[in-house]
């Protein structure tokens, strides 16, 4: 009686252990996509004239609409045979992401950045949302031709 007792313990901490490291899964995938996204952040403000410029003014850096090799995988997220970005953006092995921007017509300066990262968990794709307000000084008005 004391075993079956003491078996239907060690089977419910089991239990309780197999759940814990699935939620400390899903919880370093998001820590490590709020990073890339902050990441990301940071190096859009730093040097948006060089890789992450918007000539064309659809929302989308324009690096990412082109496929020069014409692998399907825009020129700013593209990476060599050891999965390393050809571009310095920031990049984490295993995890993908795209940038979209919306200007506000009133503050020419002001770009609102959206970040989704993907990453695959148990499978299926996951996803999640970041977004930020950035200045970026040398940011033509939105009246002005680039």
């Amino acid at each position: 009686m004391a075993l079956t007792i003491m078996l239907v313990g060690v089977v419910g901490i089991y239990a309780v252990f197999a759940v814990g490291l699935v939620s400390h899964k899903r919880a370093v995938d998001n820590t490590t996509a709020a990073n890339l996204a902050a990441s990301l952040f940071d190096d859009i403000a730093a040097n948006y004239d060089v890789w992450y410029y918007d000539n064309d003014r659809n929302g989308i850096p324009d690096l990412a609409e082109r496929d020069r090799n014409g692998n399907g995988i825009g020129d700013l997220y593209d990476v060599d045979n050891n999965s390393r970005p050809l571009n310095p953006v920031p990049h984490r092995r295993g995890y993908s992401y795209t940038i979209k921007y919306e200007r506000h017509p009133d503050v020419p300066q002001e770009l609102l950045v959206m970040v989704q990262v993907f990453w695959r968990q148990a499978g299926e794709q996951k996803a999640e949302p970041f977004q930020r307000s950035i200045f970026i000084k040398q940011l033509p008005a939105m009246d002005q031709q680039p």
